[in-house]
């Protein structure tokens, strides 16, 4: 599987979660600049592929690729944490084992981390998903 493929995956996978509206993701390297200001909760979303392997190499090599979808999730500072809680929930829901059916990628156990108060006024708390694609 090439990186523009998992890209794909990763981003219409993400483009299906109704946890927080559309408009509330920060996409990589989007064509249009991303302003939080005044949103309840926002979510940034981020691909870093892991190490490629060859677990295979009869005829031709079968190339392993690993990686790492982070979901940065964000509420305003000293709103609580029910919301973004509520969310993190459900982005474990939506991808969590999730296999795409056009083709070999599936994600594993999700972990979130709690980063706390950014110093800019956001609370954070980020969601760990990875993955292995072939």
């Amino acid at each position: 599987m090439t990186f523009e493929q998992i890209r794909n995956i990763v981003t219409g996978r993400m483009t299906q979660w109704a946890g927080i509206p559309a408009t509330s993701v920060d996409y990589p390297n989007s064509p249009q600049p991303f302003d939080p200001a005044g949103k309840p909760i926002w979510a940034r979303l981020a691909d870093v592929p892991g190490l490629a392997s060859a677990p295979e190499v009869g005829v031709g090599a079968c190339v392993r690729r690993t990686g790492l979808i982070i979901i940065q999730l964000f509420v305003p500072t000293y709103k609580g944490t029910l919301v973004i809680t509520k969310a993190a929930d459900t982005l474990v829901e939506h991808f969590q084992f999730y296999s795409d059916p056009t083709g070999p990628f599936d994600c594993f156990a999700v972990s979130a981390n709690v980063v706390g108060d950014d110093g800019r006024g956001w609370y954070q708390v980020n969601v760990s998903i990875p993955y292995r694609a072939y």
